[in-house]
Formats: C-alpha cells, structure tokens, sequence
C-alpha cells in the first residue's frame, strides 16, 4: 500500500523516467492505451457516487478512488505526449501493452463491483424488499471480498510498472517536454500527391475553378477544395496553380502545407520567403514575420494555397496573415473537412467537392497505372480481376493509383492477381507502394479527438458493404459511454455531433440521406475499413470471427461474429467480452448459441440485428450489467419476466420481431431511453393495418427516462395517455389503438413533451376519430407529424409548427381540403396525403409549400383535378401519384415546377397514363422530368413503363 501511495504523490518525477521509455513506444499503441484508460476513466465516474449509496467496505472505497489516482495523471499524459516520436527507440515498447492492460483490470474490477453492489428496486411490499436484501447481501458479500483483493493485486502492478520502469530509465537524461502544445510541431507521414496524367474525372470541376481565380473580381476571394484523404485535392489544385497562364496573372506566389500542428511564425516565414522568391525580390529573415507578411502584401495581387488546413482554428489564425485587398488575390485552401471549407468561402459555389472517381473513370487511371507499358490496355484474361480490385478501391484515386503501380511490377498472371486482390488488406501495410494509402488515413485519424478515435474504431465491427443505420450506431456509441451527456445536451445528441464530425471530415461515408438532408445511414468506405480493423488488433478494440485468430489468453473486448459462429462456444475470452455482434448469420444453433451467452459475464452491449433468432435467451437476463439489448428483425415473440433484471438496460429493440404484448416487470427498467417495439408488414401498399405495435400494462410513467417510445397500443388503458405526462423528456411517441374520448388525456400528456420530436397516432380502426384537442403548451419542437385515422378538421395548433419537416395525413377523409391548414409551414419538406380528403379539386395556391421537397398523393376515391398555382412548391424535386382512380388529366401547373427530378405512378388510370406517353396530350408538360416511372399492380406482380423521354414510345 505505501508503494502505491509511492508512485501517485512523485507522479510527475516517476514520469519523467518513463517519458523516455515512453516516447519509443510505437505510436499507435500509445493511442490505443489511450482509450482503454479513457474507458476506465469514464466508468470510474460511474462508480465513485455509488460508493456510499452502496454502503462499500472501507478498503473497497479507498482501493477505487486511489485507482483514479493513477489514471487521470496517465490519460493527461498519455494526451500531453500523443503526437510526439523520439529518435531514441530502446528498451521495453511492452509498456504501453502493459498500461493498457492495467486499464482493462481496473475497468473489470468497476464492472463487477457495479454487478454486486446492485439491488433491484422491483419489490413494492417492505417484507419483500428485506428479504430481498438480505438474500443480496448473502450471495455478494464473497464476490465484494474478492474485489478489495483484485484492487489490491492491480495497485501492485502499477507499483512494479513503475519501479520496474524507473530502474530500467536510470541514467537515461531525458527531460520532460514543455506541456505549451502550440509549440509542438507533431511529425506526420505526407502522402505523395497525384502527377498530372492520375487527375481525371474532375475536367468539369476543375475549369469551373480555373474560371473562378481568374474572373477578375476585385477583392479577396478564398476557394476551397474538400475531399477525403487521397482523393486527389492537392493534385487537382497543383494541375492548376503550376501552369503560367495562373501564377502569371499574379504579382506573386507561394504554396505552403499546413501541418496539423503547425507554428504560425515558421508560416508566415516560409510564405513570406515564397513570396519574395517568387519576385526576386530579397528575403528578410527575422521575428514579427506576420507584420512583414501584411505590409510585403499591401498593395500587391497575389494567390496562396494552404494545402490541408484542419481545423477552423487553424484557418482563424493563417487567415491574420494576408491583407484584405481589392486587388483581385486568390487564397485556395484543400481540407478533409466540410466544415473547414465552408467557414473558409463566402459562398458554397466556391467549394469544390471531390467526391471519389466514377466507375469509367477509376477503371480508366487503374489501367494507365498497371499498364503503362501497354498504352493502359488491359488484357483480356486480367480484366475481371482487375474490376474487381478497383471496385474494392470504391473511386478513391490515391488509393487506385497505389495498387495500380504495386500490379505494374507483378507478373501478369490471373492467379498473382487473384492472391494480390485476397490479400489487399494485408498489402496495405506490407506493401511499399500501398503504405502511402495507410498514411493518408493516418493522418486523419492522428487528428481525433479520444473519444472520436473510438467512434471510428467501432465501424470495424461491420462487415464490407455494410451500411448501419444513424439511430444505432449512436445509440451503441451512448451504451459503450463514448457519447456522454452534458449540461445542455444529451448523449444521444453528443453522439449525433460525433457523427456528424467524422463524416464532415469524409472519414465517413453516407449511403443514404433522408429527405431532411440528414445521415440516414452509413459506413467507412472498404480501404478505410482494413486501415481501422488493423488499428483494432493492436489494441483489442474489436475482433471478428472466424475471420481473425485469437489467442486464448487474448483480452477482446468487443467481439463481432460474422456468417458463422461454429466454434465460438468454450473460448475463455469470452468472459471478457463488453459488446457482441450476430451480422449475417445465416443459421445458428440454439445449444451453441446459448453455451455462447453462458460464456459472457459482463456484456454490456448485446446487438443480434436481423439474426437467426427465434426465442428470446432467458440466459441474457442474468447480464444485468446490460445497457443495450438489440433484437430488431428476429422471430422472437415474446419477453421473459425476468427481463427486470436488466436495470441498466438503455435501449430495448424489438421492431420488426413477432412480440405483441410487453411484460408489466418491464416497467422497472428506469434506466430505458430507447423502447421500439412495432412492425411493418407490407405486402403491395401500406394500408391501415400493415402496422402492428404491443401492448403494455399501466405504470409507463415510471419510465421518465424514455427519450423514444414507440408504437404502444393504448386501446381502453386511458391510465396509459394519462400517466405519459411523467415523460417529459420524450424526444419520439408512437401510439395506437387510440379511440373517442382519448382527445384531453392525449392533448394534456403532448402538453408536459417540450422536447418532442416525432409525433405518431394511429386511431383503433380505420373509421375511428382521432381527437386532437387545441393545446395551449404546444410541441414547437415537433418535426415529424403522423396522423392516421379520420379527423374532421386539423386543429389550429398544426398551423404553428414552424420546425415541422415531415407530415403523414392518412384515411383523415376530411371534407375540406387540408392544405390550407399547411400551406404556410415554413421548413415543411415531405408531405404525405394518403385518401385525407373526399373532395374532388385539390389546389396548390400560389407561393405555397416554399420549401417543399416531396409530395406524395394517394387512395383520393373523388379526386379529378390537381392545380398547381403559379409559385406553388418550387422546390420539389419527387412527386407519387397513386390510386386515384378519376384522375384523367396530368395536374395544371405541373409544368412551372422546374426542379421535379422524378414522378412515380402507381395504378394510375390507362387513360392517365396515355396522355403522358409520347404523343400523348399531356407530354409536353413532363419532358423536362428526367425520370419518369409507372407501375400497374397485376395478380401475380407489378408490370413496370418507363416514361422517361429517352425510352417513352
């Protein structure tokens, strides 16, 4: 005990000699210990108020909060020296292995003291909750013994690290660094840029930008080039800055890179230098550069490029260094960040976005470079492989350059092609050409932040190709604590920011947006996925199986199971395991299965999404440390009792699973924000009853936690609207079954939802009334509204949403048109119109639905006539027309909505549809709609028409 006293009181002096060690130790691993100590940090904050609510042993509470002794100083330290290498590489690299491995023994010893000091609060009678105690109090009191011998056997460790280290550094002079972190410039790979003949694809890019630096405006104008590592903006920029007609129209010139931790006076030299240089005018060396700078650039047209800013900071400070002439200067700025590019430009259109290659184009460099000596012909028996190895480059150009040149030295034969494209994620790091692939991704890894570094990581758990929809992967960063809530944001939006950070700076790939403009999915593109998975070896982040080996004494803490799990069951790292993944199971043994879960001891992430699972494992129950439970699209049909066991569980997902009534014992998970449990069944279109949600019994309202509820059946419970007050911090409500009467209970619960977001009422039967009451504390926060089920007339409330983006109206058959209740909504972006009006002339009046980007009009029985006023959506981009059977002509006005990309009709009448066919009446008022599809339902499947002007007939 007094050595470790020892070590955390001379703390900075104990550091000192292992600064030394420390600085040879590989920099990667420095990283990864990183955010082990992060992790264990984040859990002791969890732990330390328990202490005394659990009335812990005196040893116990001494040993944890000693334990964060050590650790804060290591973090602090860890972060001081994170960016800095040493020419001094000897002795022990282990040691990061072993802090790391230190990290992970406290953070199971927190873990397992949060597992046995825990009492369940689901016992309403005082004799009950005795007996309970007592019988907790019996069957933990050895396993709580047994953690003051664990903290003991971790504070010995650390005692022999840092002695052992100590003595090992005797002698070494090794000085600390200065802990001023503007002073330190942090050594970085630089990626080679792209030659001349690998720009293509960018022609039409690159003389917009051209025209932009010499059109003349007299001010100082800044254009950005944005794009993901390797995607070639250094070369794209130097095509054009190198070429005479460019630097010739200037008084002078310079190029500077702007490394991520850059001294702005070694800057402002170096630009300076270049500038004069450029004129043959004498360089004055010498302190206040900045000064100088402004005055050399006072009356003088120059252009710069700042290549690779990161940061706006960083822009905010180079930006000080040049005059705000009218003298017609150019500054171009190429960043990996979005965000960085559109705070440099006063205008988007002077952004330039390099998005990777299409398809011809990356085929096209692949061939120059693997073919140079052949003219970039491919031949015939190497073509498949080839399409195959750049289609795993996904258009990234640095990337397709680099395999491109490691084939031209391999011999030409389908079999050397076939190992070299099996093997391309091992050639990443082997392969000397390829490396420079990995030190473009370096780079921007280099630059996140610890936690950020960690949600990176976690898309290593995905297979290629696979895409991850926003909700979960954030909801899973808030379970693994990398998202933690603050003053004035909650964990969930931390986590929306963290993902919106990584793919601002194109670490991350959106494969599909929603119509808000938002992420609604994505994933890390193949190459970046190899360069994380590899990081994730080091540090035990995330292993797969089978695809990788494992060690039995192996530490995994994040395990992803991909295809096959045969041979999983008996692994001793299991016991070790915080979060599992199932991801494309296409079968699984219950017995394996089950052997698998006796395994886990402290899960705290268990995501089976779409797996083989028929019934729900009775044996996840005793994981109580379990805070995210995923079984969306399994066959589980029902929940156990015991689920209450789970009084950390966060997130509950069962939609799209067979369940249809939940427990009441769920009731006493106080912990959960997330509970979905609904399905969609779909067979042609969606009608009244294609969505099924569950029953739940009275007392929701202990669950103030809820941020997400959704779809709960609510029927002749009106204790259920009622008690839903409590939940005020609802962010997402789905409700069905409602019935006549429910209208004041549900108005006065909507009322105490400040925060409410999504909005989802479905009446009991399709004939039923919804009752919308005025509200006086209305939802302004709303941006999602589904009302399905009759409605005689939308209250006035509706008309106030100004943050609505989406409205669903659905079997509402009113009488009076709705649209003059919407038309005004500001921000209205999707309208939905599903048999919501009886009448037969529905108008658009002028300058209405302004930001209108989707319109959908369906099942309108009397419907003849759509008008659409002159000004009227002009901004809408996709218009569905389906099932309105009296619809004879095309809608008046349809004409005047020039941005329409696409119209879909479906079931429209024949007569309908011969108008807009190619001689038909209708035609000329659609031949400026690119796409144009109808479908007609026949008995066994849908007949498809192209309408669009290139194949109509």
């Amino acid at each position: 005990m007094y050595c470790f006293h020892f070590v955390v009181i001379i703390f900075p002096q104990i550091f000192c000699h292992l600064y030394s060690l420390y600085t040879c130790t590989n920099k990667r691993k420095r990283k990864m210990a990183e955010l082990a100590v992060t992790g264990a940090l984040v859990l002791l904050d969890i732990v330390i108020p328990l202490l005394s609510k659990f009335n812990s042993k005196e040893d116990v509470k001494a040993g944890i909060i000693s334990l964060k002794g050590w650790l804060a100083p290591m973090k602090a330290f860890m972060e001081e020296h994170s960016g800095n290498d040493d020419d001094r590489r000897l002795l022990l690299d282990q040691v990061v292995d072993q802090v790391r491995d230190i990290a992970y023994d406290i953070e199971d010893v927190l873990e397992e003291f949060i597992l046995h000091s825990q009492s369940y609060k689901f016992h309403n009678h005082r004799i009950s909750r005795k007996l309970h105690s007592f019988s907790h109090n019996l069957y933990h009191v050895f396993p709580l013994r047994g953690i003051s011998e664990k903290i003991a056997r971790i504070k010995m460790s650390i005692d022999d690290l840092a002695l052992q280290h100590a003595v090992l550094s005797t002698g070494w002079s090794s000085p600390r660094p200065s802990s001023s972190s503007t002073n330190r410039v942090r050594p970085h790979p630089v990626s080679p840029p792209l030659l001349d003949d690998e720009i293509v694809g960018y022609e039409n890019e690159k003389e917009i930008f051209t025209h932009q630096l010499l059109d003349g405006q007299k001010r100082l104008v800044t254009l950005a080039v944005v794009g993901p590592g390797g995607s070639g903006k250094t070369a794209f920029v130097n095509n054009v800055f190198k070429k005479q007609v460019i630097t010739g129209r200037f008084d002078c010139h310079a190029w500077v890179h702007v490394s991520p931790h850059f001294k702005a006076e070694e800057l402002f030299t170096n630009l300076l230098k270049q500038f004069c240089g450029s004129r043959k005018h004498p360089f004055d060396d010498g302190t206040n550069t900045q000064t100088k700078l402004l005055k050399y650039l006072s009356r003088k047209r120059f252009i710069v490029v700042l290549d690779d800013i990161w940061n706006q900071n960083d822009w905010d400070v180079i930006k000080e260094g040049f005059p705000n002439s009218s003298r017609s200067s150019r500054i171009i700025v190429t960043t990996r960040s979005s965000d960085v590019a559109s705070v440099c430009t006063s205008s988007s259109t002077r952004v330039h976005i390099l998005n990777c290659l299409g398809w011809l184009h990356a085929l096209t460099l692949f061939y120059r470079k693997a073919f140079q000596d052949m003219d970039g012909q491919c031949p015939p028996e190497l073509k498949g492989c080839s399409e195959r190895i750049v289609k795993r480059c996904e258009g990234l150009p640095l990337a397709i350059v680099a395999v491109g040149s490691a084939l031209a030295h391999k011999p030409r034969l389908p079999n050397e092609w076939e190992k070299f494209h099996n093997s391309l994620g091992c050639e990443i790091t082997g392969d000397y050409n390829l490396s420079v692939i990995s030190n473009a991704l370096l780079l921007g890894y280099m630059d996140l932040s610890t936690n950020l570094k960690s949600c990176f990581l976690y898309f290593s758990i995905f297979p290629e190709d696979y895409s991850v929809d926003r909700g979960r992967i954030t909801r899973l960063w808030v379970a693994e604590q990398f998202a933690v809530g603050t003053d004035c944001l909650t964990a969930e939006e931390v986590a929306e920011d963290y993902l919106d950070e990584l793919i601002q700076r194109n670490l991350v790939h959106v494969s599909n947006y929603d119509f808000d403009g938002k992420p609604r999915n994505c994933r890390v593109l193949n190459l970046v996925l190899t360069f994380i998975t590899n990081k994730c070896k080091y540090e035990n982040f995330a292993s797969i199986f089978p695809r990788e080996s494992t060690s039995q004494n192996q530490r995994i803490r994040r395990l992803s199971v991909h295809s096959d799990c045969t041979g999983l069951s008996g692994k001793s790292f299991l016991s070790g395991v915080r979060s599992m993944f199932l991801l494309r199971l296409l079968k699984m043994s219950p017995t394996d299965f089950k052997k698998i879960l006796c395994e886990l001891k402290l899960a705290r992430v268990l995501d089976f999404q779409g797996a083989p699972i028929t019934k729900f494992p009775k044996d996840i129950t005793r994981l109580t440390l379990l805070r995210h439970l995923n079984f969306r699209g399994t066959k589980i049909n029902m929940i156990p009792t015991s689920i209450k066991k789970l009084s950390y569980l966060e997130t509950l997902d069962l939609k799209q699973t067979d369940v249809k009534e939940l427990p009441k014992e769920i009731l006493h998970l106080h912990n959960l924000r997330h509970l979905f449990a609904y399905k969609y069944n779909v067979a042609n279109y969606v009608v009244f009853d294609s969505v099924h949600g569950v029953a739940i019994s009275e007392g929701i309202g202990n669950l103030t936690n809820l941020q997400k509820l959704s779809m709960i059946k609510v029927g002749e419970k009106v204790r259920i609207l009622q008690e839903l007050k409590k939940l005020s911090k609802l962010r997402k409500l789905g409700l069905m079954g409602l019935e006549k009467g429910h209208g004041k209970e549900l108005s006065a619960s909507v009322e105490q939802m400040p925060h409410l977001r999504t909005l989802n009422l479905c009446s009991n039967t399709k004939e039923e009334f919804l009752e919308l009451g005025e509200l006086r504390n209305r939802p302004l926060q709303l941006e999602r509204l589904y009302l399905k089920g009759r409605i005689e007339q939308l209250p006035t409330w509706i008309s106030s949403l100004n943050n609505l983006l989406k409205i669903g109206l659905k079997w509402s058959k009113m009488s009076n048109s709705p649209l003059q209740a919407l038309h005004r909504l500001p921000n209205l972006m999707e309208l939905q119109l599903v048999d919501c009006f009886i009448g037969g002339e529905l108008v658009f009046e002028a300058s209405s639905f302004k930001n209108l980007k989707i319109l959908l009009i369906e099942d309108f029985a009397e419907l003849h006539t759509v008008v659409i006023q002159n000004g009227a959506m002009p901004d809408v981009k996709q218009i569905s027309l389906r099932r309105c059977p009296r619809v004879m002509i095309f809608p008046l006005g349809m004409n005047n909505l020039a941005k329409v990309e696409e119209l879909t009709l479906h079931d429209m009448a024949p007569e309908f549809i011969a108008r807009l066919r190619k001689k038909g009446e209708d035609r000329a008022m659609v031949t400026h709609i690119p796409v144009i599809h109808s479908f007609t339902l026949e008995p066994q499947s849908w007949s498809f028409e192209n309408l669009s002007d290139s194949f109509s007939h």
